[in-house]
């Protein structure tokens, strides 16, 4: 399957993901929990929007990826590193709570996952790349959905 043909499937994935979201979404929306759906919608629509004008206005983006070494693509079980990685994270949430265990999760996962060389400031980049968007989770499911997550050890 070409790079361009999963590019398709994943964006059509999320407008059906949106269409879901939509019909699940109440007439009116209040405050809380409710909200959430049209919060996810919101950011999948910003997504594919933001894919379709990368997509448009950087054409050549596309064949720079091309040019990472195949073969360290294929040396590296990536599929079963994210498996476990889910599977741990499903499981310290409870203990060690929610903000903490996603933020390991994420900074691991993005870290554990790139195909470019680590370079200190890359770390960097991705660990505030992380911590903004633990920030927002906290503001969204803390202050603006008024969510209860697990708390953990920690906090």
């Amino acid at each position: 399957m070409s790079d361009r043909l999963k590019e398709y499937i994943s964006i059509a994935v999320m407008l059906a993901l949106t269409g879901f979201f939509y019909v699940l979404t109440p007439a009116e929306v209040e405050s809380g929990g409710s909200i959430f759906p049209v919060v996810l919608m919101g950011l999948m629509l910003c997504l594919i929007a933001l894919k379709g004008i990368s997509d448009f206005l950087n054409p050549k983006s596309r064949e720079a990826n091309k040019n990472i070494d195949l073969a360290a693509r294929a040396n590296l079980p990536r599929f079963w590193i994210i498996l476990l990685s889910i599977a741990a994270y499903v499981i310290a949430v409870d203990y060690i709570g929610f903000y903490v265990s996603s933020f390991i999760f994420f900074f691991c996962l993005t870290v554990g996952v790139q195909y470019e060389k680590r370079t200190p400031r890359g770390l960097l980049i991705r660990f505030a790349v992380v911590t903004l968007f633990m920030i927002f989770l906290y503001v969204l499911f803390t202050k603006i959905l008024l969510a209860s997550l697990p708390k953990g050890i920690f906090f």
